[in-house]
């Protein structure tokens, strides 16, 4: 072999070589880049995982605390209702409107924020059995104001002026009621007593 083939060869050789080279090299490079993304990926995932972790960690302490809250308020709330049942057992007493049981404080906040005929009679009524006569008088003049014609409303308006002692006073309601409406049906109210 002459000179000029044994350089040919070594040049062929050496390309070789550094074609080889640079593939390696490129192959530890995609190889190392490889092996950086899945530990970029492992690690953003784990701290994604921490963060979903952390997330429902202080959502479940913040669901506990709002537990616990809402326990201590009932709680609270169950104690001031007995004791506020203690103290005025006789003027918290219950009644029921529609098969639902509701004190007084209750169905006055009810009326005030939708007025009817029938809460105020019921609370006149309350009233009277509670031996409040002025408040009983004067839920009766609520309902009566809502409801003219309606009997009830005159019949529990004099019950209490009666039981207050202004027995002229009744007469006079009643005699009212009877020249402007007829008729009264006087057993119907000692019947709801």
């Amino acid at each position: 072999m002459n000179l000029q083939e044994r350089v040919r060869d070594l040049e062929s050789a050496y390309k070789k070589y550094l074609l080889k080279k640079f593939f390696k090299n490129l192959f530890y490079l995609l190889f190392i880049g490889l092996l950086i993304g899945i530990i970029f990926f492992i690690v953003q995932n784990h701290y994604k995982q921490k963060s979903i972790s952390l997330e429902a960690l202080n959502y479940k302490k913040e669901l506990e605390q709002n537990i616990i809250k809402a326990k201590i308020l009932q709680e609270k709330n169950k104690i001031i209702r007995e004791k506020l049942i203690q103290e005025n057992n006789h003027t918290i007493s219950k009644i029921q409107i529609d098969s639902k049981v509701f004190n007084i404080a209750k169905l006055k906040n009810n009326f005030y924020k939708n007025p009817s005929y029938e809460k105020a009679l019921i609370l006149s009524r309350e009233y009277y059995k509670m031996k409040d006569y002025n408040k009983s008088i004067f839920w009766a003049l609520k309902a009566n104001d809502i409801d003219k014609k309606a009997e009830d409303s005159w019949l529990i308006f004099a019950k209490a002026k009666i039981a207050l002692g202004h027995k002229d006073e009744a007469k006079k309601a009643l005699d009212a009621y009877l020249d402007s409406y007829g008729f009264i049906e006087f057993d119907k109210e000692l019947k709801n007593d």
